[in-house]
């Protein structure tokens, strides 16, 4: 899965966009598209093409899985940067001298 070595043109004559899919049917999946897309400020074309071939089932839900497993962990650790962060100001207010937690 390399660079192309000619970059395609789309409709509105300029070099397309190689962008990558995160679609359940797709994911991975590298494409070219309009160079406009995305943008709230110019309107693009509808060019479209594939860049790489489509991925075998197998691979797809192995892709799939790995995405899920990947995500559950980022969850996990923001999860505990808010619960140590959280902790972290606690015990600064309780450390303090005439804190608002100190009796």
């Amino acid at each position: 899965m390399g660079m192309p070595e000619v970059i395609p043109v789309c409709y509105c004559g300029n070099p397309a966009k190689l962008s990558m899919s995160w679609s359940n049917d797709n994911p991975g999946r590298r494409f070219f598209g309009c160079n406009k897309f995305g943008s709230r400020f110019r309107k693009p074309c509808r060019f479209f093409s594939w860049f790489d071939p489509p991925l075998t089932p197998r691979s797809r839900i192995m892709l799939l899985g790995l995405l899920k497993k990947l995500t559950t962990l980022e969850d996990a650790k923001k999860r505990e940067r808010r619960t140590w962060f959280f902790g972290s100001f606690l015990l600064t207010l309780v450390g303090l001298p005439g804190g608002l937690l100190s009796g």
